[in-house]
């Protein structure tokens, strides 16, 4: 068992107007181990991030992630363990600015840059190679750099899918998001 999931954090924009955009409604039930299929809250410094459990939710798809940063910025993870795959990207107005993939089937030292990371990158993903070397190479039974895009979400939100609490302390309070009632007026 491991996790398939996904979540994105959008910043300049209300819960209300990210609830829009995705055609979500928050039913307001609690769901503090993220069992729905989808689920939100509101991060302590501000911002809102939306949970998924479906790592290739259409929602972190290049198009959606386009449409739902224009006039803000979001950050994105997905992470999907049975396969030791895991991404990070952040679009803001609309355009990507970056993303980092690891894709184990493509090597334990596999990671992919598109675009212009913070520099922080650099850092991790040097971190991570050397535990790589230490616990055997290529040839290890562990994959260190599936955590480089993770680290680097979590560096640049405080928040890790799973921890439960935020590197700044507390916890986030979850409630569950379902599919907007038909008709539900949408704001783009």
């Amino acid at each position: 068992m491991g996790y398939s999931i996904a979540w994105i954090l959008v910043r300049g924009k209300t819960k209300e107007d990210i609830l829009a955009r995705l055609s979500l409604a928050d039913t307001g039930a609690p769901d503090a181990a993220n069992d729905s299929p989808v689920s939100g809250a509101a991060l302590p410094g501000g911002g809102y991030l939306v949970f998924f459990n479906d790592m290739a939710h259409p929602a972190t798809q290049a198009a959606s992630m386009a449409r739902l940063s224009a006039g803000c910025e979001a950050l994105g993870c997905q992470v999907e363990e049975h396969v030791m795959a895991s991404a990070a990207f952040q679009y803001k107005d609309g355009a990507k600015l970056w993303d980092v993939v690891h894709l184990s089937e493509q090597g334990l030292y596999h990671l992919a840059v598109d675009g212009t990371p913070p520099a922080l990158l650099g850092a991790i993903h040097a971190e991570m190679r050397a535990t790589q070397d230490e616990q055997g190479g290529a040839d290890a039974q562990v994959d260190c750099l599936f955590e480089v895009p993770l680290m680097l979400a979590t560096a640049l939100c405080g928040y890790r899918h799973d921890e439960m609490a935020l590197l700044s302390g507390g916890t986030l309070e979850f409630t569950e998001l379902v599919p907007a009632a038909p008709g539900a007026a949408r704001r783009h």
